[in-house]
């Protein structure tokens, strides 16, 4: 068994911010953040983690979700995704979770939004950074129905 490292806070890090989690919502407007009035559509932040997601709508509201794309969430008892009859209604998604100030949030990017935060995790890991480390500007553009994330590295 390996001694443990003190000064790794990775563990401890992960904890707190799963403990106070918020979704994020994206809108055409925005990102719509607690406390702010309006949604904003560039915001600064840190991610700290992201993985596959899956998420079955019924009447355009979410009826099952995974957040690693192999066990349910929502159901009780929990069902493993690959023995769901409904598993291939289910949308691919991106689950992002990141740091907006103090706040941990959590986004599901489905799609275009989904694509852009893949190329842009593969560009910071290619450039020698790792993602928990650099700051994050993403940008929402405005689809009319819909908010298109992009994600550009801040210079420190």
């Amino acid at each position: 068994m390996e001694p443990l490292d003190r000064s790794d806070f990775t563990p401890l890090r992960q904890i707190l911010h799963r403990a106070a989690i918020r979704y994020l919502d994206v809108m055409a407007t925005g990102l719509r953040i607690e406390g702010e009035p309006n949604p904003l559509r560039v915001v600064v932040a840190r991610i700290y983690d992201f993985g596959g997601a899956r998420t079955l709508y019924a009447q355009r509201k979410p009826k099952c979700r995974s957040l690693d794309g192999v066990t349910s969430m929502m159901r009780e008892p929990k069902q493993a995704c690959a023995d769901c009859l409904q598993r291939h209604a289910c949308t691919p998604q991106t689950r992002v979770d990141l740091l907006i100030g103090r706040q941990s949030y959590r986004c599901i990017l489905s799609f275009t939004s989904a694509t852009n935060f893949l190329v842009y995790e593969s560009v910071i890991r290619r450039e020698g950074f790792q993602l928990d480390r650099v700051d994050t500007e993403i940008t929402v553009i405005d689809r009319r129905t819909w908010g298109e994330l992009r994600f550009r590295r801040l210079d420190s």
